[in-house]
């Protein structure tokens, strides 16, 4: 005998964590005219084939992750993306992504010797309130002058601007892309971290914000020197666009297992209309003519949100109202309601030597401990955790070999995790959707686990370390009560409930065993 079961509403959680970018504030330049190198070797064939000059002055060029100098050359597992689309890895401002020129055509103003210039003209002039320059200097680093052009025919000028090596300087937007010989079509991959491109801003004075920028003038300023090499690349720009409207900032949310409060920070010109938000649980932004979800009146900075789903990720956008058709950019954040943190302050944790291969079994005994408590009614549904670990003292982050694990359940992630570089320095780790603690109640305990590869030997933090105050676990709630398809078991070959999973109806075999209580 088959019985219907009636349909079931899964409830699903999450909360707390929240990222802010901003939608339509940060955009590209396209450039129109002013390229006069190919850099970037792409395609099957010889390197040489595929550019006109190299990045630096002893025949080096970037690669993108098509390149093969043969076609039955291996696969490249570095390089600059197919498509050019850069997202930005420098922190603030988030969101900011670049458009790299054709792989098959000039893509670099390049500019070898102290007084070349070039001008970049962009195929869309507009107002900005920054300008982010990607560039990189090849054999040395370098200083340029940059002059932006305005469409009233008023120019602003930056003088003295710095560009770093391609290798091992800060503020790049993307690294670890490799590079190839022309000459020889010898691959390197630069030990995962180099070479580099740089992020370089450039801020507006507030009288030329409302001007259409119609391009930018660059020239190489030095060093002034008679060696060659320190070899400029501007590759594209970006802006953060220009509204007489000002958007809100410090967007940020604190939750609880179903709600959530959003606040801001009013812009110095306070909007006289308030502030409209649009709220949603796909990251998609909305457009200038979006529809918003809710308003709030002028001088009120927060909104509260009510009867949230558990564990559930949502995006909140919001924008000031001028008044009329007048509003500023949308500035979003994102949050996750039902999640519980922990960090781990009790000092740094140390590394303890293995040389002879780390598996996610292997022990250690001088791990870092912490603990998490759930909440009666609610079990763990995902974790996270987050941490640096800094390699000192001939250490290399490349050296690195970590895992968490959860001591109620005896689990462990799948897989060890490393650092990359020869060098020493900090390297940060980030993983989410971990499932070691999935459905544990109570009191969840969980451990960092570090090795190293190379130092002395037993546990300490003179070679590589976990770093204090780094070590953050995070867990998703979900309701106790809350029923996942998997738990529906068979014994032998015997169905008791199908199909699994399930849309619509669940049938039971035996459905007259079943007690019903309505």
């Amino acid at each position: 005998m088959k019985g219907k079961l009636l349909p079931l509403v899964a409830v699903t959680c999450t909360a707390m964590f929240f990222n802010q970018l901003n939608a339509q504030q940060y955009q590209t330049m396209p450039i129109q005219s002013g390229f006069t190198a190919d850099v970037i070797a792409n395609g099957v064939g010889p390197s040489a084939t595929s550019v006109n000059n190299s990045v630096d002055a002893v025949d080096f060029a970037y690669v993108s992750r098509d390149f093969q100098a043969t076609a039955s050359s291996p696969a490249l597992t570095y390089g600059l993306p197919i498509n050019g689309t850069i997202n930005s890895a420098v922190a603030s401002p988030a969101g900011l992504t670049y458009q790299l020129a054709s792989y098959s055509a000039n893509n670099s103003l390049r500019l070898a010797s102290v007084g070349n210039s070039g001008t970049l003209v962009f195929a869309t002039p507009k107002a900005v309130v920054n300008l982010y320059i990607l560039a990189t200097s090849g054999s040395g680093d370098s200083t340029v002058n940059i002059t932006v052009n305005f469409a009233d025919n008023t120019t602003q000028t930056f003088s003295a601007v710095p560009i770093s090596d391609w290798y091992g300087g800060s503020n790049a937007a993307i690294s670890g892309i490799g590079r190839v010989n022309i000459t020889n079509d010898n691959l390197e991959s630069g030990g995962g971290t180099n070479p580099r491109i740089y992020q370089i801003p450039l801020a507006i004075d507030a009288a030329n914000q409302s001007k259409n920028v119609q391009s930018i003038a660059v020239t190489k300023a030095g060093p002034a020197s008679t060696t060659v090499g320190n070899i400029v690349n501007v590759f594209a720009i970006s802006a953060e666009t220009y509204n007489a409207c000002s958007a809100p900032t410090n967007v940020t949310a604190t939750t609880t297992m179903n709600s959530a409060t959003v606040n801001w920070t009013a812009p110095a010109n306070a909007p006289a209309s308030g502030y409209q938000y649009y709220l949603s649980t796909s990251n998609t932004a909305p457009t200038a003519t979006t529809t918003p979800t809710g308003s709030t009146a002028a001088g009120v900075t927060s909104a509260q949100f009510n009867s949230l789903a558990t564990g559930q990720t949502y995006y909140v956008w919001v924008r000031s109202n001028c008044g009329g058709s007048s509003q500023s950019f949308w500035t979003m954040t994102q949050f996750t309601t039902g999640q519980i943190s922990a960090t781990y302050t009790a000092g740094d944790i140390s590394t303890l030597f293995n040389n002879s291969g780390v598996t996610p079994t292997s022990a250690t005994s001088c791990a870092g401990a912490l603990s998490i408590a759930i909440p009666a009614g609610y079990a763990v549904q995902s974790t996270s955790v987050s941490y640096t670990m800094t390699a000192a003292g001939g250490g290399w982050m490349s050296e690195q070999r970590s895992l968490l694990a959860c001591t109620n359940n005896g689990s462990t992630e799948t897989s060890v995790s490393s650092g990359t570089g020869s060098n020493g320095g900090t390297f940060s780790y980030n993983r989410t959707g971990l499932t070691i603690a999935n459905d544990l109640t109570g009191t969840v305990n969980f451990e960092m686990r570090a090795w190293r590869t190379y130092g002395g030997s037993g546990c300490n933090t003179t070679y590589n370390k976990v770093d204090n105050n780094s070590f953050k676990v995070t867990v998703t709630l979900k309701p106790a009560s809350a029923l996942a398809t998997n738990e529906v078991s068979t014994k032998g070959n015997e169905r008791i409930a199908y199909p699994n999973p399930f849309a619509d109806t669940l049938y039971l075999e035996k459905a007259e065993n079943v007690k019903k209580r309505w």
